[in-house]
């Protein structure tokens, strides 16, 4: 029924002059559409919009009652005043059925296209010991896993890896590194013999000694990880990658550092830092971000939130490209990303989301803000 039908139809029931099948026809829409179960929307909207008629209903019984105290109030006027709210929220409802229609229509197309839903990540990684044994921490038991070489490792029940050394000894020329290797829908955090907290992010391979040396604490970093590094003023925090070296004493910063990555981001959120790349080094100050692309450096004021969305675990974006959102979220869900368009037509987008919704929340949260669609087969996205 199209909208002036509609508004028809209800000045008719107004008016007296409805006809008993337009009567019916209104009375059966108000009653069995709204207020029961063949009502196209869904169920928090059919038992929103009952309610909602219901308190103005009530409203208008008590409205009457009020002003009428001392008076004789003949049933005829609170039944009419009862009716036009109901024929006019049929009017509203007969409006709202194109609406509903195209919403039910987009909820079918995208549970046809998310059908293979894909799981978030993890904690899950592989502890290489400088002894050589690998240690997958995704199963393993909780408490001690492992003394060795002075080094105790214990996993705490929230999956926290803690490290701890047990002797004096001292890194001996040659001395392997122990390394993290998280996976694909993977994370970790752990907790270095010094002290130093360290959060691990998907596709990222961590190493350190097993007891720093007296110069200095060094550890090498490919991938991403946040750090909060305990303060020794006599013992530089040292972090190695692919394409730069970062020195710190006591600070809380962010390394995006991934050596398949053309760009290298250092994000300072407490202290400061000394980044030194292929030509030169940089001192960033809390709230400042590094940037290393080719061999340039260059230093720019961010929100650091965006940075550490992910140890936080959320994804948050703000004007951010779909191939670097694409990066993210294939690290994390493990899946294979298909673009049939240019990459260069495609929208920026900005939103946030739980980490740890299904891949589908994400990707629906992305249909919202940008012209796009996003098919789910199995490990592969294809992007439309």
């Amino acid at each position: 029924m199209k909208t002036e039908q509609a508004r028809q139809l209800i000045q008719h029931y107004l008016d007296g002059v409805a006809s008993a099948k337009e009567v019916h026809l209104v009375d059966s829409f108000v009653e069995q559409q709204l207020l029961e179960n063949n009502w196209t929307a869904d169920e928090a909207q059919k038992a929103a919009f009952g309610k909602k008629l219901k308190a103005r209903i009530d409203a208008e019984r008590l409205k009457g009652q009020e002003n009428n105290q001392n008076l004789v109030v003949k049933p005829r006027n609170i039944t009419q005043r009862l009716l036009i709210i109901a024929a006019s929220a049929a009017v509203l409802a007969f409006c709202m059925i194109g609406g509903f229609f195209a919403l039910k229509s987009k909820i079918e197309d995208r549970s046809e296209r998310y059908a293979n839903d894909v799981l978030p990540g993890g904690n899950r990684a592989i502890l290489t010991l400088a002894d050589g044994r690998k240690i997958d921490l995704t199963n393993s038991k909780t408490g001690e896993l492992v003394t060795t070489n002075g080094l105790s490792v214990k996993k705490a029940t929230n999956g926290l890896l803690v490290f701890s050394v047990t002797n004096n000894g001292s890194v001996n020329e040659g001395q392997k590194n122990n390394t993290i290797t998280t996976p694909s829908g993977g994370q970790y955090r752990i907790n270095l013999p010094d002290g130093t907290q360290v959060w691990l992010n998907a596709e990222t391979k961590f190493s350190f000694p097993s007891h720093f040396n007296a110069k200095n604490r060094w550890v090498e970093l490919d991938g991403e990880a946040y750090f909060e590094v305990s303060k020794d003023k006599n013992h530089p925090f040292i972090v190695k990658s692919s394409k730069q070296e970062v020195e710190v004493l006591g600070t809380h910063f962010n390394i995006n550092g991934y050596e398949n990555s053309l760009e290298t981001k250092t994000t300072l959120l407490e202290g400061s830092v000394k980044v030194k790349g292929p030509k030169g080094e940089k001192v960033i100050a809390p709230g400042e971000q590094s940037l290393i692309y080719g061999n340039t450096i260059k230093v720019n004021a961010v929100d650091p939130a965006f940075s550490i969305d992910w140890k936080n675990g959320e994804f948050r974006f703000k004007d951010e490209s779909l191939p670097s959102i694409i990066q993210k979220l294939s690290r994390w869900y493990g899946v294979r990303f298909v673009v049939n368009s240019r990459y260069e037509l495609m929208p920026s987008f900005s939103g946030s989301v739980s980490r740890f919704n299904n891949l589908s929340e994400v990707l629906k949260m992305l249909e919202e803000t940008g012209n796009i669609k996003f098919y789910i087969n199995g490990k592969v996205v294809t992007v439309k």
